[in-house]
């Protein structure tokens, strides 16, 4: 419950974009991978925590950007598309930094 509440918060701050479910999909996954990953009980964390050391925002902030939705059917010049990802980057890190500092320090074994 605790993890589709987060969820459901993080997309919605992140404005609800495919790229912000694919960035958190990503992160899940690559928490399964991580022989790590039992270094805490809290799965959130650890998600969270993913997306910010795998630097996942950017990868997924120019993916976003560059969807042709994104622009009305106009193709776009590669600097606005730029300004516009540097635009989602610093949006979606600071609803991360806003997550991640509901823990005074990370809930880790």
């Amino acid at each position: 419950m605790q993890l589709a509440r987060l969820f459901l918060i993080l997309s919605l701050t992140l404005h609800v974009t495919q790229s912000s479910s694919e960035c958190l999909d990503e992160a899940r996954r690559r928490v399964h991978q991580d022989p790590a990953s039992n270094r805490s009980w809290n799965y959130c964390w650890l998600v969270l925590a993913k997306v910010h050391t795998d630097r996942l925002i950017a990868t997924y902030a120019r993916a976003q950007a560059s969807r042709p939705e994104m622009w009305g059917g106009r193709i776009p010049l590669a600097e606005s598309v730029e300004q516009l990802a540097q635009a989602f980057v610093t949006e979606w890190n600071a609803a991360l930094a806003q997550f991640l500092r509901y823990w005074e320090s990370p809930p880790i074994r």
